[in-house]
């Protein structure tokens, strides 16, 4: 009987150690995935948020001064994802904001070209806010097949634009002085 127990003794703590043994994996399995899971969730707001135009980036906080009948200009491309540190082009709207300026000529002016020519400007005086729209067309390229139904053969975008941004005056004497924030929101 003491030998019975001796067996049974071993067995229990056998079963008592794998146990811990599983308990621990169960933990680091737990622990991996759980951290995993965040982080794919972090991605999915990060998508969301692009997808409903929700991220902005700030491009010029500045004041800038010009002489008569001139502008100050900025070059962006809002193909850098600062997120993952990647590029890919996130269509989105450019948001210029004169907050003070000395001119009641201030205009704002955003042009680029991206498979598309966009130009537009809008004068907005001694302040104003305004949004121009970024977009980036997708191009198909369609052939047919033999019996002459069309097919789609390739799908691509075109190329981040840069975004040329001016903020300017009309004056034709004196200097203009504007404060100036430009954002991307994407």
């Amino acid at each position: 009987m003491s030998e019975k127990r001796m067996v049974s003794r071993s067995v229990a703590i056998a079963v008592v150690i794998i146990c811990i043994a599983l308990a621990i994996g169960l933990i680091g399995a737990v622990s991996f995935y759980t951290s995993q899971i965040s982080s794919l969730n972090s991605k999915v707001n990060d998508l969301t948020d692009i997808t409903n135009l929700d991220k902005t980036t700030l491009w010029v906080n500045s004041t800038v001064t010009q002489t008569a009948n001139n502008y100050t200009s900025w070059f962006f491309s809002p193909s850098y994802n600062t997120y993952n540190s990647t590029y890919g082009s996130y269509a989105g709207f450019v948001v210029v904001l004169v907050l003070s300026s000395t001119s009641n000529t201030t205009y704002i002016r955003v042009s680029y070209s991206s498979g598309i020519s966009y130009d537009n400007s809008v004068t907005v005086g001694t302040d104003g806010t305004v949004a121009f729209p970024v977009v980036f067309p997708i191009i198909r390229i369609a052939s047919s097949d033999i019996s002459g139904n069309p097919t789609l053969s390739a799908t691509s975008f075109s190329p981040s634009p840069t975004i040329e941004i001016r903020v300017g005056n009309k004056d034709t004497v004196g200097n203009a002085t504007e404060t100036v924030e430009i954002f991307y929101n994407y």
